[in-house]
């Protein structure tokens, strides 16, 4: 799952659509113009869900979010310092 973004290290983002953090990560993103593969969990069906959840949980075991993955590396929460840090912003 999602082997071709690591990659080629094409932001994912993990988020919940009612979520305000996860609102401004998505706001800080499209005003830095970076082009991300956004995920709303909240959103998918349950099967989908369950096969994000086995993805994910080994990345952040709180399964919190927002959760950036891009490469290799994990930016979890409103961490924007991270975020700017992992895209070279």
């Amino acid at each position: 799952m999602y082997e071709f973004e690591i990659k080629n290290r094409i932001p994912i983002l993990f988020a919940l659509s009612t979520c305000p953090r996860c609102r401004r990560m998505k706001e800080f993103l499209k005003m830095n113009k970076i082009h991300a593969k956004i995920i709303d969990y909240d959103l998918l069906s349950r099967e989908d869900k369950r096969e994000h959840l086995i993805f994910l949980q080994p990345i952040n075991p709180r399964l919190s979010f927002p959760t950036l993955i891009v490469g290799d590396l994990v930016v979890i929460g409103e961490d924007y310092d991270g975020v700017k840090e992992v895209l070279n912003l």
